[in-house]
């Protein structure tokens, strides 16, 4: 995994090393373990994802959405990590219905060294579309309780 540091145009957070809290949210996706990367996440943390017009809020609400993710997309891996400031963008791969996949998670921490806000981008629309159905079909089938 390649980590890039770019130009300094964001605000730079005094001792937060981003690179770290990236290292350790890899770690914690590799091994598949929500209590390493439910600390790296604000309990009001916000989501924007390319096939959802709404934000999702909260860190669980958050997890819960990236482990349907990691179920529903095959062959998923991070490729590089460019980081500018307080702010990292982890560019993945992954197939999904027999189309490639290809984005950028943003991630904004804040000062404490949590992430405040991710904003996923993805294409192409095909395989963006095929997530939205295999998402949609998933929420169907496994409606959660209240």
């Amino acid at each position: 995994m390649s980590h890039t540091k770019a130009t300094g145009h964001q605000k730079n957070i005094s001792a937060l090393d981003v690179s770290s809290l990236v290292n350790q949210w890899f770690d914690g996706v590799k091994e598949r373990d929500v209590s390493k990367l439910l600390p790296l996440l604000h309990p009001d943390i916000r989501l924007t994802v390319p096939f959802q017009t709404g934000v999702i809020l909260g860190n669980i609400n958050t997890l819960e959405t990236f482990r349907t993710f990691e179920e529903m997309v095959s062959n998923f891996i991070y490729k590089s990590v460019l980081i500018d400031g307080n702010i990292a963008a982890l560019r993945f791969e992954g197939d999904i219905n027999g189309e490639r996949l290809q984005g950028v998670d943003f991630f904004h921490f804040n000062s404490e060294g949590q992430v405040e806000k991710i904003e996923v981008m993805a294409r192409p629309l095909a395989a963006v579309q095929g997530l939205q159905k295999a998402i949609e079909g998933k929420m169907l089938n496994n409606p959660s309780e209240d």
